[in-house]
């Protein structure tokens, strides 16, 4: 299909500032799938027997922080996660209404204040801190702080070390400033089954709820699970499971019941003839065989294409797989063509297995890199459409 480009904007006054790229301007679209991340969270919820706390860090794993809110709140989630409390206040102040937890964070920090004022839950990740954190929660602030602890069950990364942890929920529940709401752990490899490792997880996790609730402290919102471990373990006594890259269909190892959500293409900006003989690119690492018909298409490594996947890599032009020549370069690619294609052609990086038969867990076969790191990479050029 051809992609007629119309770039006509209308500047209602000379004081107007433009902070990021229009998206009229933006030449690589992301299209995000509403109705396929609808069935991804139904199917993960029925699936874990849990409600579900869908994670949005890394601006939602590529696909645009606020937009997913958004959409995930018509869809009636209660509980959104971040990583960091910047993008937990990026929220808030976006208009996000509900419940936010995020658990990583500066306890010298400004914006420490700023998220006790915007009412967003917060995990403590270091029991060293907790008398600096309840120091700095505001003499005239309204309301109790919900906080959650963040327990390590074996992963080793920011978080109350285990034999810590009873005496972090104790110091914690006893400040009258302070709603302690929650309990939080993260799993080492829940994609695989059975795994000694997760189990014995599982079953410190088990253990430490069972204790606290013997000394009378009984936090409402418990969870470990995520995404692999809602398809993998029986995570049902616990109150959510908070999913990432499941909400946008990916799964390790990929299951059958989950729908890939998001496409990105870009468009044909030149075709031109290159003759027998001429190197393609940075460094000629592609000598074309003989006379050759190549477009350009613009997009690159600055975009999100990895680098390694140079001299591997395939697109899809008229329905038909297409080699990239050459290394990829920050701003375009070249690919190699046919007689019908033409300026303003369509060109599919992947698709969600319909409307392209390269997804983007096929795409990444030959990087180094996962199909989250890839998406999550997604720049500030792509113009993120949700249908």
């Amino acid at each position: 299909m051809n992609k007629t480009k119309k770039r006509t904007r209308v500047i209602h006054n000379k004081t107007c500032k433009v902070t990021t790229i229009p998206d009229i301007d933006k030449d690589i679209d992301a299209i995000i799938d509403i109705n396929a991340v609808r069935h991804n969270v139904k199917y993960l919820k029925q699936q874990s027997g849990t409600d579900l706390m869908p994670v949005l860090k890394a601006n939602a794993y590529g696909h645009g922080i606020v937009e997913m809110a958004k959409i995930l709140r018509k869809l009636g989630i209660k509980y959104i996660g971040v990583a960091t409390l910047g993008e937990a206040i990026l929220l808030r102040k976006s208009g996000d209404k509900g419940r936010i937890l995020a658990w990583l964070f500066d306890v010298d920090g400004h914006e420490l204040v700023d998220a006790f004022k915007l009412g967003i839950d917060i995990a403590i990740f270091d029991e060293s801190t907790i008398a600096k954190f309840i120091s700095r929660i505001p003499k005239n602030q309204k309301g109790k702080i919900k906080v959650t602890i963040f327990v390590d069950t074996g992963i080793n990364r920011a978080s109350v070390p285990y034999d810590k942890a009873i005496q972090a929920f104790i110091d914690v529940s006893k400040c009258p400033k302070i709603e302690l709401v929650g309990m939080m752990s993260h799993l080492v490899c829940s994609q695989i089954k059975n795994s000694p490792i997760v189990n014995e997880q599982l079953r410190k996790f088990r253990a430490l709820r069972k204790e606290l609730e013997e000394i009378g402290i009984k936090p409402p919102l418990v969870h470990i699970a995520n995404t692999n471990a809602c398809l993998n373990y029986d995570v049902s006594d616990f109150t959510l499971s908070r999913s990432g890259s499941g909400i946008y269909g990916m799964t390790e190892p990929q299951s059958k019941n989950m729908r890939l959500t998001t496409s990105l293409k870009t468009y044909v900006i030149q075709t031109r003839e290159v003759d027998k003989g001429q190197g393609i690119g940075y460094d000629w690492k592609y000598i074309t065989p003989r006379k050759m018909r190549v477009c350009v298409l613009p997009i690159g490594y600055g975009d999100m294409l990895p680098r390694d996947m140079s001299l591997k890599m395939n697109v899809y032009i008229n329905g038909t797989k297409r080699k990239v020549l050459g290394l990829l370069s920050m701003d375009q690619i070249v690919v190699e063509s046919k007689n019908c294609d033409k300026v303003n052609d369509e060109a599919y990086i992947f698709g969600n297995g319909k409307n392209c038969p390269q997804t983007v867990l096929s795409f990444t076969e030959g990087s180094n890199q996962t199909p989250v790191e890839i998406l999550s990479h997604m720049g500030d050029r792509v113009n993120r459409k949700y249908v």
